[in-house]
């Protein structure tokens, strides 16, 4: 069985602060460029001056421009050392021990993202936005009180230089208008009418970010942790109404589909409604690598909950292979391909949104599903204690109990 898956400005003597926008913070280029400029140069030590800065971005808005910069440095995430003027102040990472910070996608970019693309309700978005805000200023805390700094992006100085991080800025927020107006993440029958859209601007994401500075995925570290998929324009992932193909039974439809890797270990989540509410998680096992270019990644899932059964017999295997796009700038965006160049599919993309650590979680709890395995009719106590962590003694789920 093979499966294709797929304000104001600074002055030289203090700040003002305002928070920039919600679009605007989750396409920002300027905390990948200014860690890229710290991590492959001499930057770290002689500071990234604001005006270079300003010089590698080329941003549309000027006060938005100055606005983050005192957004970051309020967030603890970077110092400024005043100069004569606005132009001459230098910027140096805010770490205690001399590591360098990598691109943060757990921090105001991934709240701001979670909040704008979240595919599904107003209800969903608002839990969204919270755990992610939650968990984003608990990764600032974090990131201060840990001796050893987050993995480095080895970015390509010689790219990175002449890379136009404004065009990529600008082709993401492109492919996030789409998102915000689909209803399931482009699964839906309602939004065929958005799909032609959608692939439009994930092809100039694509052609823009041809030559990112971003290491191909297999040696890119931000690809580890839990990602949802909130877009996609694939015609055989759309006709099976998700991953498993179960979302196309009758009276069900996909609610969400989230992804976490783990050190060569891939765990899918498929959440369905069942009449119109999210009652049912599938969840797959298995593993994943990469084409020795980099450019294909496969997933092979070998261990499957499915359909109410832990460990289904039923199911014999599956393979999804993709072809990498781009991770953007900021870390909030992952784009993939459906290439039927190579033989893997009719084309079409795949669009991820970052997940803040334990907003997944959050989410899976707001809906009484299991953390852990997918939904399972009969479980041991011990096995209740793991998936459903949140509940209290005598309290199963679906209020009866542990079994």
């Amino acid at each position: 069985m093979l499966w294709l898956l797929l304000g104001s400005r600074r002055t030289g003597t203090g700040s003002s602060l305002r928070a920039p926008v919600a679009v605007a913070a989750a396409t920002s280029p300027l905390r990948a460029v200014l860690t890229t400029e710290w991590q492959l140069g001499e930057s770290s030590e002689a500071g990234v001056s604001v005006q270079r800065l300003y010089d590698l971005i080329q941003p549309p808005d000027e006060d938005a421009f100055f606005d983050e910069i005192d957004a970051l440095e309020e967030e603890g995430w970077l110092t400024i050392r005043n100069g004569r003027g606005d132009d001459d102040d230098l910027l140096f990472p805010a770490v205690e021990d001399g590591s360098l910070p990598a691109p943060e996608p757990a921090g105001r970019a991934a709240a701001a993202t979670a909040a704008s693309i979240f595919a599904g309700t107003a209800e969903q978005a608002r839990l969204a936005a919270e755990a992610a805000a939650a968990t984003a200023a608990a990764a600032v805390t974090a990131a201060a009180a840990e001796s050893a700094s987050p993995p480095a992006v080895p970015f390509d100085l010689e790219r990175h230089g002449e890379y136009d991080y404004a065009a990529e800025a600008a082709a993401v927020e492109a492919v996030v208008a789409v998102l915000t107006r689909l209803k399931c993440a482009g699964m839906d029958a309602a939004d065929e009418k958005e799909i032609a859209a959608l692939d439009a601007a994930c092809a100039r994401l694509e052609q823009v970010t041809a030559l990112s500075p971003a290491p191909s995925l297999r040696e890119d570290p931000r690809l580890e942790g839990a990602w949802e998929q909130v877009g996609c324009t694939s015609a055989d992932f759309n006709t099976r109404k998700g991953l498993t193909g179960l979302g196309g039974a009758p009276f069900t439809s996909p609610a969400a589909l989230f992804y976490c890797y783990d050190g060569g270990a891939v765990c899918a989540k498929e959440v369905l409604r069942l009449f119109g509410r999210p009652v049912l998680l599938n969840e797959l096992r298995g593993e994943y690598g990469f084409s020795p270019d980099g450019a294909l990644m496969q997933e092979r899932f070998g261990d499957a909950d499915l359909g109410g059964q832990r460990s289904s017999k039923e199911f014999a295997g599956a393979t999804a292979t993709t072809r990498h796009v781009c991770i953007t700038a900021d870390g909030a965006v992952r784009v993939a391909k459906v290439d039927a160049a190579v033989g893997v599919g009719a084309g079409g993309y795949l669009v991820y949104k970052r997940l803040a650590a334990g907003e997944m979680e959050a989410w899976l709890e707001s809906k009484r599903l299991p953390l852990v395995g997918g939904t399972v009719p009969t479980l041991s106590m011990e096995e209740m204690r793991e998936a459903y962590p949140y509940l209290g003694e005598g309290e199963g789920a679906g209020g009866d109990g542990f079994a």
